[in-house]
């Protein structure tokens, strides 16, 4: 029950507790450098500047209604459901 002395079923896994020492201390292995600024640059600057100018440039378009060839109905006036 609670309060277990014995033997663990679990075993420790050498690979997870290297990854979990390293994640610890990531920073003191870090350098920050021309190929890490430039990885920053991207993504932090010319991602969401791309996707913002392409949000800004295609807000207003319809792009169902820029495809259409010929009305919706063959009338002039919609008729009520």
């Amino acid at each position: 029950m609670a309060g277990h002395f014995g033997r663990h079923l679990l075993r420790v896994d050498r690979e997870v507790e290297k990854f979990a020492f390293f994640r610890e201390n990531l920073i003191n292995w870090y350098r920050w450098n021309l190929k890490s600024a430039g990885i920053a640059l991207f993504f932090l600057g010319v991602i969401p500047v791309g996707l913002g100018y392409i949000g800004y440039k295609y807000q207003t378009i319809n792009q169902i209604a820029a495809r259409r060839d010929k009305p919706v109905y063959n009338n002039n006036w919609i008729p009520r459901t």
